[in-house]
């Protein structure tokens, strides 16, 4: 016997300006995508919590919980599913109550990308869990995964957006970006996928930045929303990317992989494996065989993935 089932849904996410700085308050724009993650919940008598999980290929892992313990019992993913008892666990924190009813569950995830893309899966799942428990998706994030926040603020919108992260205040506001130029904006996977948290942990360590090139990185990002024409938004782009690889003391992703090719290319969150924006003048088929014989087979055009 079973109830009828709840579902949530969020959206993936890429952050276009303020990759690092978004966490030092830094104004930064980003875009939620098409591509997200639903969660379905469905009571059941059998006082276990069973969690299976999808992506596009097909079953991702399954794991199943005791309750109200939430000590797993069987996986065929342990890491996985203890960082998903992590989450849960740290729901509790903020819900006391959340899941010691005297009933058990039945939850189902689809992801609708490649988990490696950085698209957001944690962030997603962050969001829907928060959605389903009813509690704060910032704090629940705060407990869990860290960082600024920009991706929920993205799971929970459908357009572009600005955000601001000043301490513990939160702002956001719709960015309205539907550049005329859109047609030449692409996205390419360069095919290492990024561990946010270790990029995360590694900057704060490492490197060095002042409130000057935070301010240098908000007013990019205002002038970016406001660009009307390609040369001045590939201007902005490459004005972005030297800024951060002088504070990252890493080479940017265009002289590394694509020093030839006549576009502006910029890093789109943590460095070194995940998404780029390629400003490409070329006719689509031609760009997509280019980078095919880069090695990049993952292309998105602009409209393919954002809302």
């Amino acid at each position: 016997m079973s109830r009828n089932p709840n579902t949530w849904r969020s959206n993936g996410k890429l952050l276009l300006t303020g990759e690092y700085l978004v966490m030092e308050g830094a104004l930064s724009l980003a875009l939620p995508i098409n591509k997200g993650q639903s969660l379905t919940v469905t009571q059941t008598v059998n006082k276990l919590l069973r969690w299976k999980a999808n992506k596009p290929e097909g079953l991702w892992f399954t794991t199943e919980f005791s309750l109200p313990s939430l000590e797993v019992i069987v996986t065929d993913n342990i890491d996985l599913a203890s960082s998903l008892a992590k989450i849960l666990l740290a729901v509790r924190r903020l819900s006391p109550d959340f899941l010691q009813d005297n009933f058990g569950l039945d939850i189902v995830t689809n992801l609708d990308f490649n988990p490696d893309y950085g698209f957001g899966t944690s962030s997603t799942l962050i969001s829907n869990i928060a959605n389903w428990a009813d509690v704060d998706p910032y704090k629940l994030l705060d407990l869990t995964f860290g960082g600024s926040g920009y991706d929920i603020a993205c799971a929970r919108s459908s357009e572009p957006i600005l955000f601001q992260r000043l301490t513990h205040d939160i702002y956001v506001s719709d960015a309205k970006f539907d550049p005329d130029f859109k047609e030449n904006l692409y996205f390419v996977y360069l095919g290492k996928k990024q561990s946010s948290s270790e990029s995360i942990s590694n900057f704060r360590k490492n490197c060095k930045y002042s409130s000057q090139d935070i301010d240098s990185i908000s007013e990019i990002t205002k002038e970016i929303i406001l660009s009307n024409n390609l040369n001045e938004f590939e201007a902005l782009l490459m004005e972005h990317e030297l800024i951060m690889s002088y504070i990252l003391n890493q080479t940017t992703v265009k002289s590394l992989y694509f020093s030839d090719f006549p576009g502006a290319i910029k890093s789109l969150g943590a460095w070194g494996g995940d998404f780029v924006l390629i400003t490409n003048p070329e006719p689509d088929s031609d760009f997509r065989k280019t980078m095919k014989d880069k090695g990049f087979g993952t292309v998105f055009r602009f409209d393919e993935l954002v809302l």
